[in-house]
């Protein structure tokens, strides 16, 4: 997994340093309703490599949060059946102990 992942971010590397040098001058535009935005290709690449940041900034918060809960879920049964031990311990030793006669 490490190895796949240094060659994924050798590639991505790539791609960006081929985006910066050889990146056109060709301008876009893009209609959003309110307004048209124009840029260049070079201006395109970059939005939509920002965009994938923010895509897998959010996955990694999802999964995060989704590692938390399962945790905070395992340590809440692990003390409900430390407190049902402890409960049964407890009343246990209370109906061994012998009655004392008070004198």
């Amino acid at each position: 997994m490490l190895v796949l992942g240094l060659i994924l971010i050798l590639v991505a590397a790539a791609a960006l340093i081929a985006a910066l040098v050889g990146g056109s001058n060709d301008s876009a535009t893009f209609d959003l309703g309110i307004i048209d935005v124009e840029t260049t290709s070079l201006g395109v690449f970059l939005i939509g490599a920002a965009t994938v940041l923010l895509f897998v900034m959010g996955l990694e918060l999802a999964r995060s949060g989704v590692r938390r809960a399962n945790r905070r879920r395992k340590e809440q049964k692990q003390y409900q059946k430390l407190s049902a031990q402890y409960g049964d311990h407890k009343d246990n030793k209370e109906t061994q102990q012998p009655a004392s006669d008070p004198e």
